[in-house]
């Protein structure tokens, strides 16, 4: 069942990737390519480690504080301001590993859930901003238009 998931993730970060590169607005870009590189940062992490979330790994606490570094930096020089949700939700993944570390008994499965989850929101929350800056142009293209018509 882990596998389907992971192959359900990934899917659909493709999907999301390709349709933000082609209408999204820099922001957008900008968070997509950090949470793409982020994912497959953090599979690398997982294979190289060996751990599959059953023990703290550092090599992937490791990788989820970089990305926390990455959207921290990208919220702060942003002018828009949903971005400042991205840091916001890559905090909790961090604290799950802290948890982890804190607590080794924490159940894997519970360990993974509050890894993984947490990723779904940035996706729609990315794509959201990407839908709603193509709308933006095309509405203040059609203004253009209007204006030139008269």
């Amino acid at each position: 069942m882990l596998i389907f998931w992971g192959v359900f993730y990934i899917v659909l970060l493709l999907a999301i990737a390709v349709t933000v590169l082609r209408i999204g607005e820099r922001e957008s870009v900008i968070a997509i390519l950090i949470v793409f590189m982020g994912s497959m940062m953090t599979i690398a992490a997982v294979f190289i480690s060996q751990a599959k979330y059953k023990v703290f790994s550092g090599l992937v606490t490791s990788v989820d504080f970089v990305v926390l570094a990455a959207f921290l930096w990208q919220a702060l020089r942003s002018r828009r301001y949903w971005t400042l949700c991205l840091p916001a939700l890559q905090l909790i993944t961090c604290f799950t590993h802290i948890v982890k570390y804190v607590a080794p008994e924490f159940l894997p499965r519970v360990y993974i859930a509050g890894q993984g989850i947490w990723t779904y929101p940035m996706l729609a929350l990315i794509v959201g901003a990407a839908l709603w800056a193509r709308a933006d142009r095309k509405a203040r293209a059609g203004e253009v238009q209007g204006e030139r018509s008269r």
